[in-house]
């Protein structure tokens, strides 16, 4: 099934969710591995409820963005948040959104991002929560863009 690409807004529109976390794993090669099998497996799982997205890594951490109706992604985060394979997850944002970032993806891997990408996202939403504001949104579109830069094109 191949998610749709509605408009955002209200309860059956679409949204973009942004988190950053530390990842447990203190290796380079074995968080590369456990990456990839993240977004096999969420890649499998997504695209049943209609998610698409991109995971990548740097500086020791995950950065990810789910795209698609408001309660699978809210689904799809609870699940996110139990996983044993990072702590401290960060949620960057939560928006209605009008078009899918990345359509076709169910769950794209980008690689690595460029170093202090992620640390600077973790780091600036302590900061915002320590100030009492909730939002991070230009780090979440700079962690995107990174992310769409990183991927092929869909053949």
């Amino acid at each position: 099934m191949m998610p749709h690409e509605g408009g955002g807004g209200g309860r059956g529109g679409l949204f973009a969710l942004s988190y950053v976390s530390r990842a447990v794993e203190p290796d380079s090669g074995s968080l590369h591995r456990v990456a990839r099998e993240i977004a096999e497996h969420a890649g499998a799982r997504n695209g049943s409820v209609c998610l698409t997205g991109a995971l990548c890594l740097g500086d020791g951490c995950f950065a990810q963005v789910l795209e698609g109706p408001g309660p699978a992604v809210l689904d799809t985060f609870d699940r996110i948040l139990l996983d044993p394979r990072h702590r401290d997850v960060r949620l960057l944002e939560f928006v209605p959104i009008a078009s899918r970032r990345f359509a076709g993806r169910s769950m794209a891997f980008s690689g690595e991002l460029a170093p202090g990408i992620l640390a600077g996202a973790a780091v600036e939403h302590r900061l915002m929560e320590r100030l009492g504001r909730g939002s991070v949104a230009h780090q979440a579109q700079v962690i995107a863009t990174a992310m769409e830069a990183g991927l092929r094109p869909i053949a």
